[in-house]
């Protein structure tokens, strides 16, 4: 039993800003080499956007957090990772409208706009990083993807690679379109299409989280993105969106039909770093796995009956919102399981 005002243990997550720091330093090690490769696709323009989201999550860190928590809580590295997930799932340059052309490339603003709303309204009320309910990076692009969905989905291709297609994943997969061809297969792997500027490289995404399962430290959190992944594969293969060829719904246009959901827009980036969120997921690596497939269902439910190109981020939200509920069926089972015992000891000191 746990003891009286302490949590249990299904409840503790990261106890201190070491584990903190230490969680952020390696989630941000990891998702450099997706900047590295943006900055190779789509050239400075990247750099900029994540400089600047970066450094408007920090500045709203640092300013609102002495003003509301009275300390500075920078140090455990979050509010870098916030700005440059939010950078990631942004397109690398948005045109501005004619009027506004000195304001040069809209996408740094936006990621500017994303992040002080992650950081204000998501991260700083909640008491910071260790008691945060949702993932600051998913609600800062939710929210940008309400107020500007036919901004932050305005793709631009790269000038290095030729894309397979000249119009998004996700844009095609709405369309039921299947883009995924045994000529173009390796092609999508490498990021050879139009879309975010750190997500497209599906082959570096996979290897990322085949070395989260080798860490111990991030072993228990990627099982969550691996609930997400086996729900999303599974769902599209039963309600794919490919439309049917001429001989129907076949096993190839199933399979391309996971593929397709799989590699469109942000989904695979936000399951293996927005969905890891370690306030956001219990303890236990069983229940995590549970959460990534509650959001991975989310996921294709709102690809089905969405407007937005991408939905991702709102099934994240979703699935960390539900979170409490399962907090209270695990207590639940933890209060039948101790009954139960108790039971079959009076039972057997009876019996004796």
């Amino acid at each position: 039993m746990p003891k009286q005002n302490q949590q249990p243990r299904w409840k503790q997550r990261l106890a201190t800003n070491r584990d903190a720091r230490r969680w952020n330093l390696t989630s941000l090690a990891l998702t450099l080499p997706l900047l590295l490769l943006g900055y190779f696709y789509y050239g400075a323009s990247a750099l900029h956007v994540a400089v600047v989201s970066v450094l408007a999550a920090v500045l709203a860190e640092l300013l609102f957090g002495r003003l509301f928590l009275r300390k500075n809580t920078l140090g455990d590295w979050n509010a870098v990772v916030v700005g440059l997930w939010i950078a990631c799932m942004l397109p690398a340059f948005i045109a501005p409208p004619e009027q506004y052309d000195m304001l040069g490339n809209y996408a740094v603003w936006y990621a500017a706009l994303g992040s002080v709303f992650a950081i204000l309204v998501v991260k700083i009320p909640f008491g910071g990083t260790k008691h945060m309910p949702f993932s600051p990076a998913a609600a800062g692009f939710a929210f940008l993807t309400a107020c500007f969905p036919h901004r932050v989905f305005t793709f631009t291709a790269s000038e290095v690679v030729a894309p397979v297609r000249s119009r998004s994943m996700a844009l095609l997969l709405n369309l039921g379109e299947n883009a995924i061809t045994p000529n173009n297969f390796f092609r999508i792997l490498f990021g050879h299409t139009v879309g975010p500027m750190g997500t497209g490289v599906v082959l570096v995404m996979v290897v990322l989280l085949v070395v989260m399962l080798l860490l111990k430290s991030r072993r228990s959190y990627a099982m969550a993105s691996l609930g997400f992944i086996v729900a999303v594969a599974a769902l599209a293969f039963l309600f794919p969106r490919v439309s049917p060829g001429v001989d129907g719904m076949t096993m190839n246009l199933r399979l391309a039909s996971i593929g397709m959901e799989l590699v469109s827009g942000s989904l695979l980036f936000a399951a293996i770093f927005l969905l890891q969120e370690p306030s956001t997921l219990p303890s236990r690596w069983h229940t995590r796995l549970v959460v990534g497939v509650l959001a991975g269902g989310l996921t294709i439910l709102l690809r089905h009956l969405g407007t937005f190109e991408e939905n991702v981020v709102f099934a994240i939200l979703l699935a960390n919102a539900a979170l409490p509920a399962i907090y209270r069926l695990q207590d639940e089972w933890q209060q039948q399981k101790i009954f139960r015992r108790k039971q079959a000891e009076e039972t057997e000191a009876a019996d004796a």
